[in-house]
C-alpha cells in the first residue's frame, strides 16, 4: 500500500504545477485501515512560477 501511495503522489506532483500554477508546495497526508498506519510528511515544495513566486 505505502507503494501505491507513493506513486500516486509522484503522479500528483507532476501535475500540480500545470494545474494549480499558483501553489508553491502541496502536503500530502497516507492513512490506511482506520489509522494503522499514518503517515504526514514535509510539505513538498513545487516548482516556481510566475504565479505562486513573490516578487
Amino acid at each position: 500500500m505505502r507503494k501505491a501511495a507513493e506513486a500516486f503522489t509522484s503522479a500528483v506532483q507532476a501535475l500540480a504545477g500545470q494545474v494549480f500554477p499558483w501553489a508553491d508546495q502541496m502536503r500530502v497526508r497516507h492513512e490506511w485501515s482506520y489509522a494503522w498506519y499514518d503517515h504526514q510528511p514535509d510539505p513538498i515544495t513545487l516548482p516556481a512560477t510566475d504565479k505562486n513566486t513573490k516578487t
